[in-house]
This record gives structure tokens, sequence and C-alpha cells, in this order.
């Protein structure tokens, strides 16, 4: 399993659809995973109150889906917006129980990703708070993983989106 990350709006299911296009990877939200087994859609505004309690719902979503013998991506978050709208890691264990084989984080300019949470969410938020949760982000996804030893790709938008399907096709050899 390939951990994708990113915060919203930064481009994670446009990029799954082309991996699924592209070479025949399927991918599964984690946030659809927890809404699922919850019976509970998550607000637009993306705040989690109860981020530690959901991620159990996700691994249990995940060994289903492992236990089919299938090869995908899992597209989720190192951080989320807490219900006071702060940026929070997600434990440390649920990434140990996942065992990703590797990560890719996607990122793009701040600017860019305030557009697409304004026009697909009406949410606004600032580039400056946007930055913010991205550099957590970044910080944390990189730290994970080093402690799980597995190889991390960091793309820097959608000019180098080629390489970062070049590194999913590589790890399925």
């Amino acid at each position: 399993m390939i951990f994708i990350s990113g915060v919203h709006g930064v481009g994670k299911s446009y990029f799954c659809g082309l991996v699924n296009d592209r070479i025949g990877v399927k991918s599964y939200s984690a946030s659809s995973l927890i809404a699922d087994r919850k019976k509970q859609a998550f607000s637009a505004d993306k705040l989690i109150p109860d981020i530690d309690d959901n991620q159990q719902y996700l691994l249990d979503a995940v060994a289903e889906i492992r236990a089919q013998g299938e090869e995908f991506i899992l597209d989720g978050h190192f951080c989320l917006l807490n219900g006071e709208g702060v940026v929070a890691r997600i434990g440390l264990n649920t990434f140990i129980t996942l065992k990703p084989d590797a990560i890719i984080l996607l990122t793009e300019d701040p600017t860019i990703i305030t557009e697409r949470r304004s026009t697909r969410d009406g949410i606004k938020h600032s580039a400056i708070d946007i930055k913010a949760f991205q550099d957590e982000e970044v910080a944390y996804a990189t730290e994970v993983a080093q402690l799980l030893c597995v190889p991390i790709k960091i793309s820097q938008g959608i000019l180098d989106i080629e390489s970062i399907i070049a590194f999913v096709s590589e790890r399925r050899a």
C-alpha cells in the first residue's frame, strides 16, 4: 500500500484518478472509508473533532482491503484540522499499524489550494493558514517516513506529477 497525503484541496483525488487510469492501481479515500464505517459524513469545513477515534475505523477498513490481497493507494492525511480548526497530527500508531510501503506527499502553491477550496467547498482560507498546514504535513510525513524506514516522494505541485506517477509505477515492480 502506498499512502498518499496532502492538505485538503491539494489534488489527491485527481492524482489517484490519474494513477488508476494510467497504471491501474486502485485508490481508497481514508475519509470515505471512515465515513462508511461510522455511517456519518464529514462536514465541508473539514474540521474533525474526533481525530483519534476515527483512526480505528480506518485501520479496520484497511485491514479488510489488505485481506483481499489487492495492491492499492490510500489517500489520507498526516495532519488534520481538529474541532477548533487547529492543525493536529494523527497519532503515530496509526501509521505504524498501516505499514505503508511508500509515502507520497502532494504539495501545491498555497494560493492555488486556497482558490480550489473556495471553489469546491465554499470555504475561504488564507494562503498563510494553508501554508502553515502544508508545512506541518510535510514535516510530519517526513518524520513518519524516517521512523518507518519507507521511501517518501514529495511533489512540488502539478508540474512534477509525471515523476510521482513514475514513483508509483516503480513501487509495483
